[in-house]
């Protein structure tokens, strides 16, 4: 299915904390003695002067990891069978975890590997949560980029921690220093290429809880920390052909059978907006506050598909 483009989402967002966030550098600090314990995570880039320098910015890892674990958890709440569990055991090597434990040793025959399945395979053997995010036979349907600060360098504090030995009642560990981001806008793009409506809506529902606090970010999360704000600014979609003042799934658009996908009338939708014809493609577009109203609209097909 990933050899040709059936359809295109592209979600431009804005996050920004609504309490102190920190994503850990994977770098010790210990040799910096002008860096926390804890550092935010940095990155070099070249500024608008064209001077290279470090800069705090979301990694899309971190926020795809999120985002895929919250997705398992709304699935498996539904149906627990739908969403494969990231902790099992292969056969193959018992001390291993498998991601894709879906398609993992345990599931497959004697002879068979999951990077050796045909696409129509791979897909159908699939879980729900597998066949947005991808799995070892499987390409992921999204793609997170990093997201950083658009409108200068974020506010950053330092806190105190300390562990407390839970027996003892004594300083387990520390004290250390976390340095955490108090206040700023950080940007970013999601594409999801050859979606259902039903991946779309899965998606939506995560980002729409992430804004509501119930989704949050980074380190110290049961301590506060990590609550973000989620702004929609942009929602584009692109279509090689005609979908007719519809924004339609890929059950809707492909044809050649063989993936289990939702039957074509139950894979679309009114369009966000006019559709308009821009460099061969045909294009509707959404912003802000009805981007975020048209996704609340698309939330219930991830549902409806699962159960069917």
């Amino acid at each position: 299915m990933h050899a040709r483009l059936y359809n295109e989402a592209t979600l431009e967002l804005s996050l920004w904390p609504r309490t102190p966030l920190l994503i850990k550098s994977g770098t010790a600090t210990g040799l910096d003695p002008a860096l926390p314990d804890m550092a935010f995570v940095r990155t070099r880039r070249m500024s608008e002067k064209g001077e290279v320098k470090d800069e705090i910015y979301l990694p899309g890892s971190s926020i795809r990891g999120v985002i895929r674990s919250h997705a398992e958890r709304l699935v498996r709440s539904i149906d627990g069978q739908r969403a494969c569990d990231p902790l099992k055991l292969t056969q193959k090597a018992e001390s291993v975890h498998s991601r894709a434990a879906c398609l993992s040793q345990a599931t497959l025959g004697k002879d068979e590997r999951a990077d050796k399945l045909s696409g129509v395979a791979a897909y159908n053997r699939s879980c729900f949560a597998c066949r947005l995010f991808g799995n070892t036979g499987l390409a992921s349907r999204l793609r997170v980029g990093d997201f950083y600060s658009l409108s200068g360098a974020p506010l950053t504090d330092t806190r105190h921690g300390v562990a407390i030995d839970r027996v003892t009642g004594a300083v387990a560990q520390g004290p250390f220093l976390m340095e955490t981001v108090t206040d700023g806008e950080f940007s970013g793009k999601l594409v999801l290429r050859n979606f259902t409506l039903g991946q779309l809506g899965l998606l939506a529902a995560v980002l729409l809880d992430m804004d509501d606090e119930l989704v949050p970010l980074g380190h110290a999360k049961s301590r506060g920390l990590g609550r973000v704000g989620v702004l929609f600014d942009r929602l584009e979609f692109r279509f090689p052909r005609n979908p007719e003042g519809q924004v339609r799934g890929v059950g809707a658009l492909h044809h050649e059978g063989g993936y289990n996908l939702s039957a074509p009338e139950k894979d679309v939708v009114e369009a966000p907006g006019q559709v308009e014809r821009k460099r061969g493609f045909f294009v509707t577009e959404t912003a802000g506050g009805d981007a975020r109203d048209w996704l609340e609209g698309v939330v219930q097909f991830w549902v409806e598909q699962l159960n069917d």
